[in-house]
């Protein structure tokens, strides 16, 4: 498949892939990159038409195919197993690495997302959205209908957290988007694969994440075995919204896998 997606390397050490959230891109990791590239190999890919990374290619359909791309480089650069942290979009992604190539797994850290598919009425939310940016040629009504649903009310009256957060939606092409929505509408229920994730998991929850109800992921956390789960007073990007306790957690974990 051509249009490798882009693939910031940053670090040295056990490698550490970061999968970001919808519609964002690979520098929502930034703070964490800051952190841990001291001793970590950290890899954060932009989906298709976002960030760095070029449009879709004509043969891409499912966040699968984001899948087996990323394996693909990974491989490229000698990388036989990683630790995995995917957010929202980045979790489906993380499942989808899991049903591919479980034993390139080491652990697996699964933020404000769910295993579950999109209900029909979603999946036709998604679609709307779809059309919608490639007709328009925008992205903007996505920067200005996903901010406030996206952070948790102590955080979106921080400029700080609010303004990075839109610049990077911003940043995003309608193709992206596009393929993104359709991607995420067509994911596969990934709940029967739950009970046989045999890696050390943590499962990250904001108690005030608008987008995935937070008894979804706490049922979610409780269907993998020995699963972690750490809830933050947060909305839906808790490692941009609280970057130091985030940062604890995610080091925490990976500490107790090494």
């Amino acid at each position: 498949m051509n249009g490798a997606p882009a693939v910031h390397d940053s670090g040295s050490g056990p490698p550490l892939l970061l999968l970001h959230a919808y519609p964002l891109d690979a520098s929502q990791w930034d703070h964490q990159v800051a952190s841990l590239s001291g001793g970590r190999r950290c890899l954060r890919y932009d989906l298709w038409g976002f960030g760095a990374s070029p449009a879709p290619p004509d043969a891409a359909r499912t966040l699968d195919d984001f899948a087996a791309a990323v394996l693909s480089d990974l491989e490229t650069r000698g990388i036989d197993r990683v630790d995995v942290v995917g957010m929202s979009m980045g979790g489906y992604v993380a499942l989808a690495l899991w049903r591919a190539a479980q034993p390139r797994l080491r652990s697996m850290v699964l933020c404000s997302t769910r295993a579950t598919a999109d209900t029909e009425a979603a999946r036709a939310d998604r679609v709307t959205v779809a059309e919608r940016a490639l007709r328009e040629d925008s992205t903007e009504f996505v920067a200005d209908t996903m901010v406030d649903r996206l952070l948790g009310p102590g955080s979106r009256g921080e400029p700080h957290v609010i303004d990075p957060v839109r610049g990077r939606i911003r940043r995003s092409t309608p193709a992206g988007i596009a393929f993104a929505q359709r991607a995420m509408a067509a994911r596969r229920d990934s709940t029967g694969l739950l009970h046989a994730i045999d890696v050390p998991t943590l499962v990250v929850t904001g108690a005030e994440d608008a987008l995935i109800a937070v008894d979804e992921q706490r049922a979610m956390a409780a269907a993998i075995p020995e699963a972690r789960h750490v809830e933050m007073q947060c909305g839906h990007l808790p490692n941009l919204e609280l970057p130091y306790e985030f940062n604890d957690v995610l080091e925490e974990h990976l500490a107790a896998v090494r």
